[in-house]
């Protein structure tokens, strides 16, 4: 039976599509009994939604397209940055 450590481990490093068809579903089956892991899984999930989402745009990304930060809004934003390191 599959731990919440070991399955915690192999959602976040995608090894589960390499294993053994027998322990997917044993994964698979921790899953949907534990909900811990179950949220686990959805959060790892979406993640990789995200990621693939900025990917996708980050390569449509066109410089002509990008609005320039104001100067003033530099100026006043390094000022915090200083003052916050102070």
């Amino acid at each position: 039976m599959w731990r919440c450590k070991h399955v915690a481990n192999a959602l976040a490093k995608h090894h589960y599509w390499e294993l053994p068809w027998a322990r997917r579903i044993g994964l698979r089956l921790h899953v949907a009994l534990c909900f811990v892991c179950g949220r686990f899984h959805r959060q790892v999930m979406l993640m990789q939604d995200a990621a693939n989402i900025f990917h996708k745009h980050e390569e449509e990304d066109d410089p002509a397209l990008r609005i320039p930060m104001p100067d003033e809004s530099k100026r006043r934003l390094k000022e915090k940055l200083r003052a916050s390191e102070e």
